[in-house]
C-alpha cells in the first residue's frame, strides 16, 4: 500500500521539478550565453551585461501588475491564468531569439542588437512574474512538494550552465596565411593571420533549448491542474486557499536563485501530519518560532545589509563582470559567469540543509563577500590590463573570486530570509525583504548604467590573436 502511495507521487514530484524549470531558465540562460554573444561581435560588446541587468529591472513592471491586481481582486486566485499567459510568452521570446538575436538595426544613429534586448525584456516580464505567480500556485499541493519545486528551480539555473560549458565560446587562433622571401634580406618570411575556432554549436540551438525547457515547463503546469493523479496530491481546500498577495515576497534578479528561494522556503505551509508527505522538506514548525522580536536596531541592521548586499550581487558586479573577465580570456568569462550561475542554488541548498539564525554570521559572509568583490571590481577597472592577465594563476583567482562572491552574497540573502521567516509577524518582514532586495538591485543598476554607457569608465580588451608574432625573423 505505502509502495503503491510512493509511486503516485514521483510522476507529481517529477512534474512539478520540470515545472519549477521554467521560473528563471530564460534569464539564467541569457546570462550564460552572454561570454558567447560578446566573442561574436554583438554591437553591444561588453556593454551588454549592464544593458540586461537594467532591463531586468524595468521588467519588475510584471510582478507590480500582478501584485495589484491581486490586492484589487481579492478572493480570485490568479496564479493559474498569470501562469497560462507568461509562459507562452516566455516560449515564444525564446523562439523568436533562435531567429533574430543576431540581427540589429540602428536607433538614434548606433548600431544595435535591437530584437535581443526588446525580446530580453519579454523574457525578464516572464521570469520576475514567475516569482510571485509559481509558488502561489505550489500551495494548492501538499507542502512536501514545495521542496521539489525548490530542486527545479535550482535546475533552471544548473542546466543552463551546463549546456553553455559544453558549447565554449570557441577561441581565435594565429595561423600561417602564406610564406613569401624578402627580396631585399632575401628572409623567409611568414603572412600571419587570426581564424576563429567555433563555439562547439551556435547561439541558435542553444536558444531552441531554452525554447524547449520553457515548453516542458508548460505542459508540466497543465498536467499539475488537469491529470487526476496530480489532483490527488492537491492540500485540503481550506489550507490551499492562501491569497495570491499573500506571496508577493520574491525577487526578480540575474541571480533569482538565492532570492526566490531564500523568500520562498519561508512559505511552506504549516500542515498536519494528514497532509505530511514522505518527500524531504517537510514544513516549518512554527511553535519553535521565538515569542519575542529582534531589536529596531537589529532590524536595520539586516535590512541595510541585504539592500547593500543586492547592490552589489544583483546591479553593479553583474554590469562589469564582462570587464573583470575577458582580458584574461573569453573562457574565463565563460567559467565565471556559467560556475557563479551554479553557485546560487548550492548556496541556497546549504541554507535549506543548514539553517543557521546568527547575525554575526549574516555579517561575516556579507563582509567576506565584499573583499573578494573589490577585487572583481579592481580588476574591472584595470581593463583591458588587469593583473596577472597572461598567467594561469590570474584566470583562476578571478573565475574563483567571481564564484566565491556570488555563493557568498547568495548564502548571506537567503540566510537572511530565513532568519526572518522564524520571527513574530514574519509575513510583514518578508514584504520588507523583497522591498529592500528590489530597492538595493535598482540602486546597483542605476548606479552602474550610466558609469558602463553613459562616461565609459571601463575599458573593454580585445585581443590580436597575432599580436607578437613576427613575420620576418631576425
Amino acid at each position: 500500500m505505502e509502495f503503491q502511495k510512493n509511486l503516485r507521487k514521483f510522476p507529481v514530484v517529477l512534474l512539478v521539478v520540470l515545472f519549477g524549470t521554467g521560473s528563471w531558465v530564460a534569464i539564467n540562460g541569457l546570462w550564460v550565453e552572454l561570454p558567447l554573444l560578446v566573442s561574436l561581435g554583438i554591437p553591444e560588446g561588453y556593454n551588454l551585461a549592464s544593458y540586461l541587468v537594467i532591463i531586468i529591472q524595468i521588467a519588475n513592471i510584471g510582478p507590480i501588475i500582478f501584485t495589484t491586481l491581486s490586492y484589487f481582486m481579492k478572493g480570485r486566485r490568479l496564479e493559474a491564468p498569470a501562469i497560462y499567459i507568461i509562459l507562452p510568452i516566455g516560449i515564444v521570446a525564446c523562439l523568436l531569439l533562435v531567429f533574430f538575436w543576431d540581427v540589429t538595426s540602428y536607433v538614434g544613429g548606433v548600431l544595435r542588437s535591437t530584437p535581443l534586448l526588446c525580446l530580453s525584456f519579454f523574457i525578464a516580464i516572464v521570469d520576475c512574474t514567475s516569482s510571485v505567480a509559481f509558488t502561489p500556485f505550489m500551495s494548492r499541493l501538499k507542502s512536501g512538494y514545495l521542496t521539489w519545486y525548490f530542486v527545479g528551480e535550482g535546475f533552471s539555473a544548473l542546466l543552463p550552465s551546463l549546456v553553455a560549458l559544453g558549447q565554449g565560446v570557441g577561441n581565435d587562433e594565429c595561423v600561417a596565411n602564406n610564406t613569401y622571401v624578402n627580396t631585399t634580406t632575401g628572409q623567409n618570411c611568414t603572412s600571419w593571420v587570426g581564424q576563429t575556432i567555433p563555439a562547439h554549436f551556435p547561439p541558435d540551438d542553444f536558444f531552441w533549448f531554452l525554447f524547449a525547457m520553457m515548453t516542458v515547463s508548460l505542459i508540466s503546469f497543465f498536467l499539475l491542474n488537469t491529470l487526476p493523479i496530480a489532483k490527488q496530491e492537491y492540500a485540503p481546500e481550506a489550507r490551499g486557499q492562501s491569497e495570491p498577495s499573500d506571496s508577493v515576497k520574491s525577487i526578480c534578479s540575474s541571480d533569482s536563485m538565492s532570492m526566490s528561494t531564500s523568500e520562498k522556503y519561508a512559505k511552506r505551509e504549516e500542515g498536519d501530519s494528514e497532509n505530511a508527505l514522505d518527500v524531504p522538506g517537510e514544513t516549518i514548525n512554527d511553535p519553535m518560532i521565538p515569542k519575542e522580536r529582534k531589536s529596531k536596531a537589529a532590524y536595520w541592521y539586516i535590512f541595510i545589509l541585504l539592500g547593500f548586499v543586492n547592490a552589489l550581487s544583483n546591479g553593479i558586479l553583474p554590469s562589469i563582470q564582462s570587464y573583470s573577465c575577458a582580458p584574461y580570456s573569453y573562457n574565463a568569462y565563460l567559467l565565471a559567469a556559467t560556475l557563479g550561475n551554479v553557485a546560487n542554488p548550492v548556496a541556497c541548498f546549504v541554507v535549506m540543509l543548514f539553517p543557521q539564525k546568527s547575525l554575526i554570521l549574516v555579517g561575516a559572509t556579507a563582509f567576506c563577500g565584499t573583499l573578494i568583490s573589490s577585487y572583481c571590481l579592481a580588476t574591472a577597472a584595470l581593463s583591458p590590463t588587469p593583473p596577472l592577465q597572461d598567467e594561469v594563476a590570474g584566470t583562476v583567482v578571478v573565475v574563483l573570486a567571481w564564484v566565491l562572491v556570488m555563493g557568498l552574497f547568495t548564502y548571506t540573502k537567503a540566510t537572511i530570509g530565513w532568519i526572518l521567516r522564524n520571527e513574530p509577524d514574519n509575513r510583514k518582514l518578508l514584504i520588507i525583504f523583497g522591498a529592500a532586495t528590489q530597492f538595493g538591485s535598482l540602486v546597483g543598476a542605476c548606479i552602474m548604467f550610466p558609469l558602463v554607457n553613459v562616461y565609459y569608465l571601463f575599458t573593454p580588451y580585445y585581443e590580436s590573436p597575432c599580436d607578437g608574432y613576427v613575420a620576418c625573423p631576425t
